[in-house]
């Protein structure tokens, strides 16, 4: 019986791809619709779990939150060192972490903070990053430029390839993360100094620069420029001094965790006073983006339901086409004694390997697609693992099934009905 439905459906081999294709495609996009907004609400809850405050400068808060916890967007500029000393004082946090960033390796952002930051994160190879111009690299980054532990990078300011490049000071790998399937595999990670360092030593270049061209200082005494996160605080202009690094420069973001409610929002109040800052709850502002994303994907999964209702009715139409064309097929097999119920059975069983193709074909396009967009929707900062799977994509797959299998099950039992030889 096996054999002979599949000689018959290569027989018709043209109707069963359109019909393949039909379900494929309605599958596929239910599936990944799922499928990635459940992951990009895994990876929110998950980032923003940790730490209950974020301070920055004034500003967006959609902006600050999701450049601190998934790397997008600039920052939104630089605060004072000295907010991080007042936190990290402060008996009411239990834990306070920098953030700067302003550089990229090859596109690959780079972000000066303290190993706090990547509490959670174990290393795949090597060790933390403990002193300057060290770093830890993300899985991704370590795969993408086929880097390895010892390996010098020469990094660019800007967040996006074609900056300066920072020739006199090279990262050093010293640690790569495992793959954590989030932004941090996309990332590098090194030591707030590094970058304060970094930018130090490129405003001292560019003005001694200007100086041999012009025979004058391109800046007030006391003053150095940094880049974007990583503008360096000023000395007294002395030789002496500006053969060593400044101790702070400043950062664009601080990521706080109070001990109980009762800090929390005492903390929130009082640097929420301060105009020049910004204070956020991460969750709260990723929550409204998800708002925003959930009501996305139920217009999708709308869609979806009308694309799967739709392809009910074409399988339906085509196959009661086939069981049309197949009338002189069906009476040919009875005139050899081919009872009806093994005729049914037939056209079920061809039509169930139909649906099991279809379905296993729309499940590999869903991940083959989910591979292809990983790279693209990096960039914004989410990370879609293609071997994740959910449970209730089971669900959607036998859905799919039932739908292509139901139709012909309906059909095949009012033709056995209408015939007075079934059996």
């Amino acid at each position: 019986m096996f054999k002979f439905a599949i000689k018959n459906m290569a027989i018709k081999r043209v109707k069963i791809i359109l019909i393949v294709i039909s379900i494929v495609i309605s599958a596929s996009v239910a599936l990944l619709a799922y499928n990635i907004s459940e992951q990009v609400d895994d990876g929110f809850k998950s980032t923003a779990a940790y730490y209950d405050i974020i301070i920055g400068p004034a500003g967006s808060s959609t902006q600050l939150a999701m450049n601190t916890m998934f790397f997008t967007d600039k920052p939104l500029g630089t605060i004072s060192y000295e907010y991080v000393e007042k936190l990290d004082s402060d008996m009411r946090i239990n834990a306070v972490v920098p953030f700067t960033m302003g550089d990229s390796f090859n596109g690959a952002k780079i972000v000066g903070t303290t190993p706090l930051f990547l509490d959670g994160k174990e290393l795949a190879a090597g060790e933390m990053f403990g002193e300057k111009f060290e770093c830890v690299i993300g899985s991704g980054v370590a795969k993408k430029y086929g880097l390895s532990l010892g390996d010098e990078l020469i990094t660019s300011h800007g967040l996006s390839e074609g900056g300066a490049s920072h020739d006199a000071n090279p990262l050093k790998v010293v640690g790569i993360l495992y793959r954590t399937n989030t932004s941090y595999d996309n990332v590098i990670f090194t030591a707030l100094e590094t970058v304060w360092a970094t930018h130090d030593h490129s405003a001292s270049e560019d003005h001694g620069d200007h100086e041999e061209e012009t025979g004058e200082s391109s800046a007030p005494a006391g003053h150095a420029e940094g880049g974007h996160g990583g503008v360096i605080d000023g000395g007294n202009g002395s030789e002496e001094e500006s053969d060593h690094d400044h101790d702070h420069g400043e950062v664009c973001a601080i990521l706080v965790k109070t001990k109980s409610f009762n800090h929390y929002n005492a903390v929130r109040s009082e640097y929420g006073e301060d105009s020049k800052l910004l204070v956020i709850n991460p969750a709260e502002v990723l929550r409204e983006v998800l708002e925003n994303v959930d009501m996305s994907s139920k217009i999708v999964y709308i869609l979806c339901v009308i694309i799967l209702i739709m392809n009910i009715f074409i399988i339906s139409v085509i196959t009661l086409l086939n069981m049309y064309d197949s009338k002189k097929e069906i009476a040919l097999m009875r005139l050899i004694g081919i009872g009806m119920g093994k005729i049914n059975m037939l056209y079920i069983l061809q039509n169930a390997i139909i649906g099991l193709v279809s379905t296993l074909l729309a499940f590999g396009t869903s991940r083959l697609c989910l591979m292809l967009m990983g790279e693209y929707v990096a960039s914004m900062g989410i990370v879609l693992n293609s071997a994740r799977i959910y449970p209730f994509e089971h669900v959607i797959m036998a859905v799919i099934f039932a739908i292509s299998v139901i139709p012909t099950i309906i059909c095949t039992l009012n033709m056995s009905r209408k015939d007075g030889l079934s059996e």
